[in-house]
């Protein structure tokens, strides 16, 4: 396999999706669990764009509904990888939207999620590097440290109290 770093435009997907009337619950908004979906679906498409291997969601953090999301908004989900850790990936991802009649965009939801890739067995395989190029992506490399590092520290009290 070829460890020779990637850049993280190399990982960049977008899509784009419209609220349908199936997709709403009792309250006229998107189903959270729809939009978890579609957000884990976009973190591992680009898990798998930037390592060419099969991939599996480890972890959704940081999953946040800012704002809702009617029938006929229309949503643009952006993801791509900000940090490589070995044999893992820390995916962003965020969604905007335009809700019926408006041109303004809003934050409808932020998150993080953690890929692994794995082999055909299932096992975890090391992963290229990626490159950040941007201010924003080295800023989003950086911040995706601290929060790996807070992940791994809450994992270890939880291990602690078990």
């Amino acid at each position: 396999m070829d460890m020779k770093g990637k850049p993280v435009s190399a990982s960049l997907v977008e899509m784009a999706e419209i609220v349908q009337p199936a997709d709403v619950n009792v309250y006229g908004s998107i189903f959270g669990g729809h939009l978890m979906s579609l957000v884990d679906k976009a973190a591992g498409i680009a898990a798998y764009r930037h390592s060419g291997l099969n991939v599996v969601t480890v972890s959704v953090d940081q999953l946040v509904f800012k704002n809702p999301a009617p029938a006929a908004t229309i949503l643009s989900i952006k993801a791509s990888v900000n940090r490589v850790f070995h044999t893992s990936m820390e995916i962003g991802v965020r969604v905007i939207g335009w809700k019926p009649g408006s041109t303004e965009e809003i934050l409808i939801c932020p998150a993080y999620l953690t890929f692994v890739a794995v082999d055909e067995a299932g096992r975890p395989i090391p992963v290229p590097p990626v490159l950040p190029e941007t201010p924003d992506q080295i800023r989003r490399y950086e911040q995706a440290g601290i929060r790996r590092e807070a992940r791994l520290a809450l994992a270890q009290k939880l291990n602690d109290h078990r």
